[in-house]
């Protein structure tokens, strides 16, 4: 399953010189975590997140001493909260050049990307421009099926000889997402093969393979 067809799109976007309390207005009449950032032409300049906003609320100059203040900045870093913290506009408050994703990109690939970098969304760009947004709750979406669809895709597949071995008794029973075959297979090769057959229906969380191999494998 690709990217394009779990986004959202299109994306609800913002400008750089959008000030604070509207961004803040957009975030909660959207009920969205997080807004692109983008140029006349669409392009993409960064990602505005509540978490950004709330550096304003945590670190905001009225509670941390001045002192404080210059002494993060004498300790060598510049960091992300002092910054943040005095944004006025989506410019100074997002996050410059933040990770994407293409439209033809996998929903396997992008959930990889997203659970290694912590990211909890990303602006799905194409030619440039921005052409939606995917976030974890957008990857989650193809486990959302029943058993019974789950059962009668696995079972069609498994009839079909151009995915399929042609001799084979695999029953396939679904629960929970999880799916179970039993019955026999021609060799243990048929038997892998199925239980790979299964395992790629979209929205299989594991594959239970009690297939029994009635003969060996061919000698090459």
């Amino acid at each position: 399953m690709k990217i394009s067809e779990v986004m959202t799109s299109p994306a609800i976007t913002i400008g750089p010189s959008m000030p604070f309390s509207d961004i803040v207005d957009t975030l909660l009449h959207n009920d969205v975590s997080g807004l692109p950032v983008v140029d006349e032409s669409g392009a993409l300049l960064g990602v505005v997140t509540e978490a950004d906003l709330m550096s304003n609320e945590a670190y905001g100059p009225a509670r941390r001493r001045p002192l404080a203040l210059i002494g993060a900045y004498l300790s060598g870093h510049d960091p992300q909260w002092v910054r943040k913290a005095a944004g006025l506009t989506a410019r100074e408050l997002m996050t410059a050049a933040p990770m994407t994703a293409s439209p033809d990109e996998t929903v396997v690939s992008a959930a990889q990307r997203m659970l290694l970098s912590h990211r909890k969304r990303m602006p799905v760009v194409q030619d440039g421009r921005v052409v939606g947004i995917v976030t974890r709750h957008d990857l989650l979406k193809p486990f959302h099926r029943t058993d019974d669809d789950l059962a009668t895709e696995v079972s069609e597949r498994f009839t079909s000889p151009l995915q399929s071995p042609e001799h084979h008794h695999a029953r396939v029973s679904v629960a929970g997402g999880v799916v179970t075959l039993d019955g026999e297979a021609d060799t243990p090769m048929d038997v892998a093969l199925l239980a790979a057959v299964a395992s790629k229906v979209e929205g299989v969380v594991a594959v239970e393979n009690h297939l029994r191999a009635l003969h060996a494998d061919p000698k090459l």
